[in-house]
């Protein structure tokens, strides 16, 4: 009986060179209701509001 060779893909597989990764599922999308967002701008416009307050000259 002859002896099968083996493909690269074997020797690879077989020193653990190479490892196939698990297939994962696709991540869900969120709805943009599900989204949870910071009202990140209001902050960013009142400290503006407030230093041009600030530096305004005095009547």
């Amino acid at each position: 009986m002859t002896r099968r060779r083996k493909s690269v893909w074997d020797r690879l597989e077989e020193r653990l060179i190479f490892k196939p990764t698990t297939r994962t599922p696709r991540k869900k999308k969120l709805s943009p209701t599900e989204i949870v967002t910071f009202n990140y701008t209001a902050t960013l416009a009142d400290s503006m509001w407030l230093r041009r307050r600030a530096r305004r000259k005095p009547c």
